[in-house]
């Protein structure tokens, strides 16, 4: 397991290491679960939620609210422009 050093800063900050950043594909403004274990503090990235997950349970809120008229989506062009922004992202 690497260690590496770092030192607190005036508000409590600590800056998470480039090479770890990397590694683990984090992201500015990305959020992080801190946990506290018996040895000290865990920081763990959060998990991604699935996009069609959400896009689904949007379009069912969006069928109620029209009424019972379906809300339709293409999964391929959804998929398409998701990984064009995220690739744009960084991500």
């Amino acid at each position: 397991m690497v260690e590496l050093k770092v030192t607190l800063g005036p508000k409590g900050q600590v800056v998470i290491p480039k090479i770890f950043r990397e590694y683990f594909k984090i992201y500015p403004r990305q959020e992080a679960v801190i946990k506290a274990v018996d040895n000290g503090i865990l920081i763990v990235k959060q998990k991604q939620e699935d996009p069609i997950k959400i896009l689904e349970e949007m379009a069912k809120i969006a069928t109620e609210r029209r009424k019972g008229k379906p809300f339709n989506y293409n999964k391929r062009e959804f998929y398409e422009q998701y990984n064009k922004r995220a690739k744009r992202a960084g991500l």
